[in-house]
């Protein structure tokens, strides 16, 4: 056995025994079935499955938010099980894919992918019945489907994914593409996904330590902004690449059962350890729920930089264009991650990042900004400007940090400056209106916060061996200049190393008086390059042939 299957083994093995019957366990009867279970039980939980839409809502929720997460693992039991399932079981299933719309009534990526992928499965498994919500056929709808996913993956390989690089949500992204990558039939399909996974893995372990996925990262929730370990992309590291924290609790069935194996030069990013500092630059399209397919797609993009040094990683959204000024709009800055510092060496939890904190799901305490907007962020090397202007009817007015002291090796303070000391490397977090200690409840010892409407971060962060000492790296930092203008809603920091950077609330953004330009490609870094809306994408890695990803060709073969 190699070494990747005992991985994957010992992975499943432990996730049944760790598994809790439940309604919302939606995974638990397809475990059962694929170690040997018993299989009467996992008919029975099927059935309870396929009978989402006849019983109220575990908690309560609404029937059709959910209800493509049960259909994406009602198509998996078909195709992969399809001769375990009971005579009932198998009529409770084609009941609920004929009989009612599991489409979600949340338009974001992953609920359209799960819907669209689930209903191309369920209707090649019945061509010539009646779809009664969509008055369609299987088999018409098969045809309408596969057309529409390949036209979605081409998109999404010219200008990036909307939830990008989600700790969370690129991991029902996964599982779609697996469902349609081994049981879709389609070989257009197949080798779009595969190249997908391997572009997706590439860019992820580009941006790792460790499967620690450092830098912005588009809609995740608070667990996933804390602990790198909630993440599904750290499982995905530890699966394909065997590195990563061993968390059983991110693990996902789908990738592990999977045919897919990554490329060899992708797998080797794992290992990758660049000579001196590198920049990570890429794009990714304004994600828009009106339009998903998408056929008016927005203008707009994204920018995100990572900075990768040898014990740290940060990364931010630079610049964002703003959405338009229609229904679209409600989607900006929804669990959006802007700026995150990751110390290497440490546990999965050694991070440092600001944010305005908000009250509601889509803007919570710790990610997004929705409704709100009020943060500006920019970087250059190893220093992110932050920059808030907080509206006056938002409940919060202040700002915080995730500044948890316990996992840095030594921590020092000043009025307006916190400094940390990783395993190598050494941050700094400048707050020009102040800062306290959260003392007590859920955050203490994890939070700062800084009070005012209109404020202000600073990071930068260091390798411990360009420093004589902690205290020489405190040193240098304080004495850089910080200039903070209120009135103007502008913010210039002075680095040694980094040079002037300023930042404003008019978008405006600078280096050494430059205006910075965000005419970027879709990829640009030492191992993944690829033009904006080009579809092609050369991946090199040292020590490996170039592999080229052209998603231009050949189109609904």
């Amino acid at each position: 056995m190699s070494i990747f299957e005992e991985r994957r083994s010992d992975i499943l093995r432990r996730m049944l025994a760790d598994s809790v019957p439940g309604p919302l366990n939606m995974e638990l009867p397809l475990l059962r079935f694929e170690l040997d279970g018993d299989a009467g039980v996992a008919n029975r939980e099927l059935r309870g499955l396929a009978g989402w839409f006849d019983r109220p809502h575990p908690t309560g929720r609404d029937l059709r938010g959910e209800c493509d997460f049960a259909a994406e693992k009602l198509a998996l039991a078909l195709v992969r099980f399809g001769e375990k399932l009971e005579p009932e079981t198998h009529a409770a299933v084609e009941r609920f894919f004929t009989a009612f719309d599991f489409s979600s009534i949340y338009c974001s990526e992953n609920h359209w992918l799960l819907f669209l992928s689930s209903r191309l499965i369920a209707s090649r498994v019945y061509p010539d019945r009646l779809f009664q919500a969509y008055g369609k056929t299987g088999r018409e709808l098969f045809e309408e489907d596969r057309r529409r996913f390949a036209d979605f993956l081409r998109f999404r390989a010219r200008r990036g994914w909307g939830e990008f690089d989600s700790g969370c949500y690129m991991i029902p992204v996964w599982e779609c593409m697996t469902l349609l990558y081994d049981y879709s039939g389609v070989p257009e399909l197949r080798q779009l996904c595969g190249d997908m996974f391997n572009l997706l893995l590439a860019d992820l372990l580009q941006e790792s330590f460790d499967g620690c996925q450092g830098g912005a990262h588009g809609r995740i929730y608070p667990v996933n902004a804390l602990d790198y370990a909630k993440c599904g992309t750290t499982f995905l590291c530890r699966l394909y690449a065997g590195t990563g924290a061993d968390a059983v609790s991110a693990a996902n069935y789908e990738a592990l059962i999977c045919s897919f194996r990554p490329d060899p030069a992708v797998a080797a990013i794992a290992a990758w350890e660049p000579e001196r500092p590198v920049e990570i630059r890429e794009r990714k399209h304004l994600h828009n729920i009106c339009d998903m397919q998408p056929e008016r797609p927005l203008d707009g993009s994204v920018r995100k930089l990572t900075f990768r040094s040898a014990n740290f990683l940060l990364g931010s959204v630079v610049y964002q264009d703003d959405y338009p000024d229609d229904a679209s709009r409600v989607y900006a800055f929804h669990q959006q991650h802007d700026w995150d510092l990751f110390l290497r060496g440490g546990s999965t939890r050694c991070r440092i990042f600001t944010h305005h904190p908000g009250d509601f799901g889509e803007h919570n305490y710790w990610t997004g900004d929705l409704g709100c907007r009020c943060g500006r962020f920019f970087q250059h090397r190893s220093a992110v400007l932050a920059l808030y202007d907080i509206p006056a009817d938002q409940p919060m007015q202040f700002i915080h940090a995730c500044f948890p002291k316990a996992e840095f090796r030594e921590v020092a303070e000043t009025e307006f400056a916190l400094f940390a000391a990783g395993p190598a490397a050494y941050a700094a977090l400048l707050l020009p209106n102040g800062w306290s200690r959260t003392e007590e409840g859920e955050w203490a010892g994890i939070e700062v916060t800084s009070p005012g409407a209109v404020n202000a971060a600073v990071c930068e962060a260091g390798e411990a061996a360009d420093y004589a000492s902690f205290a020489a790296f405190r040193e240098e930092i304080l004495s850089n200049r910080l200039t903070f203008d209120r009135g103007a809603r502008r913010l210039v920091y002075e680095s040694k190393r980094c040079g002037r950077i300023g930042l404003g609330a008019d978008g405006s953004r600078s280096v050494d008086g430059v205006p910075a330009r965000f005419d970027w490609p879709l990829y640009d870094s030492p191992l993944i390059r690829s033009g904006w809306d080009s579809g092609v994408v050369e991946i090199t890695v040292p020590g490996f042939p170039a592999r080229t990803l052209d998603f231009t060709l050949p189109p609904h073969s």
